[in-house]
């Protein structure tokens, strides 16, 4: 059961604190360079304790690999991993002769396919779930591991065929059969520990397999899986395509194939790295909700801005407002930059009804942009002209988290208790509700207080997400 952040209950916990126990979001952490000659190492500080958090580790923030298969099979699809499948299966078929020139250059391709899977393998151990760049570390560099690799399977085929002559085929078979049933393992164990001895040590690599467990099994599987694959694409998928392509497809399937066995035994590795006795530092780990980031978008308000800084330059202000309202009229005002100008732009004129209706907007724009100080002096502006003023429910929701954070517990227990009354069908109501009774329970020192709400949120929201957490909370008071 993975562990839940203590302020924030819908998001996972990557810290604990070793003093208060809280469990903590990247968030909630406060981060703080070390400084001097440790400048780009960072401490992660309890913000209510000042004092270092433990990573709760790997397990309580990545998903089950059966769980990810369809991010697995994706792996390869990435810029580089796809540049150089397609690269070296054009090499294979420029090469595709009889002659020991072009069987070496084939040859060459495989290991640098394999080599490319093994990097793909240990990065992905590590924690960084992207595909590794193109360059001469991942091509070149410790190119060893491979050979070492090649040496389980020597290794395999001597015993196999000594097996076979001194003692029989039938024996021959069943040691083949039990070696190839714990391959991953030995690879696994060639990647952790770097020593092929160690790889082919049944005591080592049987003990590794059943500490895995029915994972191990499941894993394995689906190996087998991936390695039929190209067999598969070659009989029953190829022969659509025309006869020229043929060698091509095949080269990418087998390379395809071939990275997504290698990532998935990192995933592997990386989920049950205690059980293969595997560290991970959270230095190196790349949270997987951070793997796709959206690209970068053009602001389509930085055109109105410049439209009407000239007229702000002239003097021309209702025109400037006029102009701001006709553009964005369709799709709204979406910069802080703009919602600022705008908003600087009806208090200079005392257009007060159209800043108060426009104010909703420019908070959360402020609030997504995490602009405390100025948030915090439009909401007071907007309150001083209007008491009734009300803002929208994820600005509420921020705004008491901050008054929280800066000490004004009682400030911030009134604004979740706002947000509740002004919205109580809103989906964000329960967890002010639960937040509330946090601060009611852990600072203002009133259990009984923080029960009875809790027990109405259960009461009143008895299938929001929320609930769970907040019979958990209610349990451990």
């Amino acid at each position: 059961m993975k562990n839940f952040c203590d302020y924030h209950p819908t998001r996972i916990a990557h810290w604990s604190c070793p003093k208060c126990s809280a469990m903590l979001c990247p968030e909630c952490v406060i981060k703080r360079d070390k400084g001097s000659y440790l400048k780009g190492e960072y401490l992660h500080l309890c913000p209510k304790c000042n004092i270092s958090v433990d990573w709760v580790g790997v397990e309580n923030i990545i998903d089950p690999f059966w769980h990810r298969l369809p991010k697995i099979f994706t792996y390869p699809l990435s810029p580089s991993p796809m540049i150089l499948m397609i690269v070296l299966s054009v090499v294979r078929i420029l090469f595709s002769g009889s002659g020991i020139f072009g069987l070496l250059i084939r040859g060459v391709t495989w290991l640098i396919v394999l080599k490319y899977s093994f990097e793909s393998l240990k990065s992905t151990a590590s924690g960084d779930l992207k595909p590794p760049k193109i360059n001469s570390e991942t091509i070149s560099a410790d190119f060893q591991q491979v050979f070492k690799q090649y040496g389980i399977f020597i290794l395999i085929f001597l015993f196999f065929g000594w097996i076979t002559i001194a003692v029989g085929p039938f024996l021959g078979i069943v040691f083949m059969i039990f070696a190839l049933l714990f391959v991953p393992a030995m690879i696994i164990l060639l990647v952790t520990t770097h020593s092929l001895l160690h790889a082919v040590n049944p005591v080592v690599f049987v003990r590794l397999a059943f500490r895995i467990g029915r994972g191990y099994l499941l894993m394995y599987f689906f190996l087998l899986l991936l390695g039929a694959a190209p067999a598969i694409v070659m009989k029953y998928i190829i022969k659509f395509f025309p006869a020229g392509l043929h060698l091509l497809f095949y080269g990418l399937a087998e390379s395809y194939y071939m990275i997504v066995s290698y990532h998935l035994m990192g995933y592997v590795i990386l989920q049950y790295h205690e059980e293969v006795g595997y560290e991970v530092d959270f230095d190196d780990f790349r949270d997987p909700s951070l793997e796709t980031a959206e690209p970068e978008k053009i602001d389509p308000d930085a055109t109105i801005l410049k439209e009407v800084n000239p007229m702000i330059q002239d003097g021309k202000l209702d025109e400037a407002i006029s102009a701001i309202k006709d553009m964005t009229r369709k799709d709204g005002i979406t910069s802080v930059d703009l919602s600022d100008r705008y908003y600087k732009l009806l208090k200079m004129k005392k257009r007060t009804s159209e800043m108060l209706e426009h104010g909703v907007n420019h908070l959360d724009l402020l609030a997504g942009d995490n602009n405390k100080p100025k948030a915090v002096k439009v909401y007071s502006e907007c309150r001083k002209i209007d008491p009734k003023f009300l803002p929208s429910p994820i600005f509420l929701l921020k705004l008491a988290g901050w008054l929280n954070e800066a000490g004004k517990t009682k400030e911030a227990v009134g604004i979740y208790n706002s947000l509740v009354k002004a919205y109580p069908k809103n989906h964000l109501a329960p967890k002010a509700y639960f937040r509330a009774a946090q601060i009611i329970h852990d600072r203002l020192m009133n259990p009984e207080k923080a029960k009875k709400i809790l027990n109405s949120l259960i009461s009143k929201y008895p299938d929001d997400e929320i609930a769970p957490h907040v019979k958990n909370y209610l349990a451990n008071m």
